[in-house]
C-alpha cells in the first residue's frame, strides 16, 4: 500500500513530501547561516529573501504540484516554530502567503499544453517568487511593527522591501537552474 498526500488532482508521495522538507530545512539552515551578518549588515532580513526565493524556486521544480509552496512555508515555519521557538503569531499569517501565489500558478497553468510545464517556465516561477515575497515582507513586517512593537522607520522598511525585491530575482534564478538540474536527473 502507497501513502499519498492527496492535495488537489495529483497526489504528494513520500519523495515529494520529504523534497518539500529538505528544502525548508535548507532556507532555514542558510537564515540562520547568514543571520549571524546581522551585526555587520543591517538589511538581513532582505537577504532572506534571497534564500527565500532559491530555495522556493527549486522545490517548485523539482516537485511540480500544486501547494508545493504551501508545505514548503509550513515546514519551515514549523522549524522556526518547534526548533527556533518563534511566537506562533510570526508563522500564522506567513503560513497563508503561498495561497496568492498558488493560484498564480493554476491560473497560468492553463496556458500550457502539459500544465505540469509551468513548474518550468522561468518567467511564471519568478512572477510566484515575488509574488510570494511581497506577501510574506508584508505579514512579517505587520508582525514586527504591530504585534511585537518593534519601531521600525518607513524609510527603513522601503528600502528593505526594495532589496527583498531584488534580491528575489537572483535568488529565483539560481533555484531554477538547481531545480532544473535536480529534475533532469531524477526524471
Amino acid at each position: 500500500m502507497e501513502n499519498k498526500v492527496n492535495v488537489g488532482a495529483k497526489k504528494f508521495n513520500a519523495v515529494d513530501l520529504i523534497t518539500v522538507v529538505v528544502f525548508a530545512v535548507l532556507v532555514r539552515v542558510l537564515w540562520m547561516v547568514f543571520k549571524t551578518a546581522g551585526i555587520i549588515f543591517p538589511f538581513n532580513h532582505s537577504f532572506m529573501h534571497f534564500f527565500s526565493a532559491f530555495c522556493l524556486v527549486a522545490c517548485m521544480c523539482v516537485v511540480k504540484k500544486r501547494w508545493t509552496a504551501f508545505f514548503y512555508t509550513v515546514g519551515w515555519c514549523a522549524i522556526n516554530f518547534f526548533i527556533q521557538g518563534e511566537h506562533w503569531s510570526y508563522w500564522a499569517l506567513v503560513v497563508l502567503a503561498p495561497l496568492l501565489p498558488e493560484l498564480f500558478m493554476k491560473a497560468r497553468s492553463k496556458a500550457f499544453k502539459n500544465p505540469d510545464d509551468v513548474y518550468h517556465s522561468f518567467k511564471d516561477l519568478l512572477v510566484f517568487s515575488i509574488i510570494y515575497t511581497v506577501i510574506y515582507f508584508a505579514f512579517v513586517w505587520w508582525t514586527l511593527l504591530y504585534i511585537f512593537l518593534v519601531p521600525i522607520d518607513w524609510s527603513l522598511s522601503a528600502v528593505a522591501f526594495a532589496g527583498a525585491l531584488v534580491l528575489c530575482v537572483p535568488g529565483s534564478w539560481l533555484g531554477y537552474r538547481l531545480g532544473k538540474k535536480i529534475s533532469t536527473l531524477i526524471s
